[in-house]
């Protein structure tokens, strides 16, 4: 059994990071699966010297995703700005335009309403890596999308953009070949090597007894521990729920910041002992500390601690988190990030493991 962990934790990817350049942030999962979005414009230092307007309003975002897989298509996607103050529908656009720096087209493209459909979806627009807009894209300053009357909606910034594609054919060992987005050569789409997939986390089955609650004076001495410290503050709020056989899952949540709750995480056993619980990001990692999760909640149907950490109120920035219960600790199984605080709550997915659930034994 030893050796099983051993090898589970040998074999498990890093978690992945950002990199933000000018107006756009990129990050790539464990997985090489990789996603660019836009960050509201910045001005350079020269704009700002000269009071110059920005360049664009990005009243729609833009994201570009792709998997890791040799042909694995890039997919865009147009998104409805958050916080914006004038907010048109990305559903609406039915052209697209590429401007260089001197503000001269040198690319457009109409679109169906299919694509538009496709570009409003979750999954994006497929499009072919060969295509001219990729490159247009790389070489451009914004992008002006249109109505079906040609009409204006928005301008987004491009600038950065070349650099986030090239993040992301670096993380996926693209460039030379004829599937990479900025650095293309004629070496065959077999050059890309594939993603090699991870041992999935092995979890308990869902367990028919019913949680094993703390008495009532026990629990009330760890609230008043754990409670705000300024007068007049209430109880953290006890949530139970039966994790497997042996154990029971008591999260105690409470908000004493302005915009980031504190989850401290506790097991209790068949015998009511109560525990610390040992939550990890890898199991190489070292446990974190008490509050272990933020803004916590606790999934019942999909058996997920959930933590979401604020970097600012408006969370445009900030780390989303799913950890599941190995029978032992909470391991992470999902993370997605904001780095910039810059109006984008297209979180970034840096981090993915699969579960399967352990056979129960026969009695």
């Amino acid at each position: 059994m030893l050796s099983v962990v051993l090898a589970a934790a040998v074999s498990v990817s890093p978690i992945g990071y950002l990199d933000t350049f000018r107006d756009w942030i990129v990050g790539c999962d464990n997985r090489h699966a990789c996603h660019a979005t836009t960050l509201y414009p910045e001005p350079t230092s020269e704009e700002v010297e000269t009071g110059a307007d920005s360049i664009a309003d990005n009243a729609i975002g833009m994201a570009i995703h792709r998997s890791a897989g040799a042909n694995d298509a890039p997919h865009v996607r147009f998104l409805a700005c958050y916080q914006c103050e004038t907010n048109p529908d990305p559903a609406g656009v039915r052209g697209l335009a590429v401007l260089d720096k001197a503000g001269k087209v040198i690319f457009r493209l109409k679109l169906s309403a299919k694509d538009a459909d496709q570009a409003n979806a979750p999954d994006g627009w497929p499009l072919p890596v060969d295509s001219a807009l990729f490159a247009a894209l790389a070489e451009g300053e914004v992008l002006d999308l249109v109505d079906g009357g040609d009409r204006p909606l928005t301008s987004i910034s491009l600038r950065g953009l070349r650099d986030a594609m090239r993040r992301m054919d670096a993380d996926q060992y693209r460039f030379g070949t004829v599937t990479a987005l900025t650095e293309r050569g004629k070496g065959a789409a077999y050059f890309v090597p594939p993603w090699v997939p991870e041992q999935p986390i092995v979890v308990p089955p869902a367990s028919a007894w019913p949680p094993k609650q703390l008495a009532q004076a026990e629990l009330l001495r760890l609230q008043e521990n754990l409670k705000c410290d300024y007068p007049g503050a209430g109880l953290p709020e006890p949530i139970y729920d039966r994790l497997d056989d042996r154990t029971t899952l008591l999260l105690l949540t409470i908000g004493c910041a302005s915009y980031n709750g504190s989850g401290f995480v506790y097991l209790v056993d068949n015998d009511g002992r109560l525990r610390s619980a040992i939550v990890r990001l890898t199991p190489s990692d070292p446990p974190l500390d008490e509050p272990q999760t933020v803004s916590a909640d606790w999934n019942k149907k999909e058996r997920r601690l959930r933590s979401f950490e604020r970097g600012h109120a408006m969370a445009d920035c900030g780390a989303e988190q799913a950890f599941v219960w190995d029978g032992t600790q909470f391991l992470l199984v999902e993370e997605a990030d904001m780095g910039a605080c810059r109006g984008s709550i297209d979180y970034i997915t840096v981090y993915r493991r699969d579960t399967v659930e352990r056979k129960k034994l026969s009695q």
